[in-house]
């Protein structure tokens, strides 16, 4: 079955947001609590799975390329909408009281009866 989205691996991509954000691989991997090694892999199979390059390395650390610049914010745009997103479900409680104010008769001649009923 074809995958709804043709997207690369999405740690690979995590990685490489945190990489670019950070300017550093070094960096990347203290935040993720990996090595420097293990987002150096993620990134070149995001390279050879785009077929292009994301970083220019340097001795001290690396740059963007102008393919990187655009993944870079495209990438960051989305986690943000996702992030927002959760932060909005996370906030918004799961069940919603209802206060119904009436008088005894009222409630005990009429609401009471249809309540079962409501609840079915």
């Amino acid at each position: 079955m074809p995958r709804p989205y043709e997207f690369s691996s999405m740690t690979a991509l995590v990685c490489f947001e945190a990489a670019a954000r950070n300017a550093s691989f070094k960096k990347a991997a203290q935040e993720m609590n990996v090595t420097p090694a293990a987002i150096s892999h993620q990134i070149k199979a995001l390279e050879m799975d785009l077929k292009c390059s994301l970083f220019l390395r340097h001795h001290r650390g690396v740059e963007l390329t102008e393919k990187g610049a655009l993944l870079f914010v495209v990438i960051q745009r989305g986690f943000e909408t996702i992030s927002e997103t959760l932060t909005q479900i996370r906030e918004r409680p799961e069940t919603v009281d209802v206060t119904v104010g009436a008088t005894t008769a009222f409630s005990s001649l009429w609401l009471t009866p249809k309540i079962s009923a409501f609840w079915k």
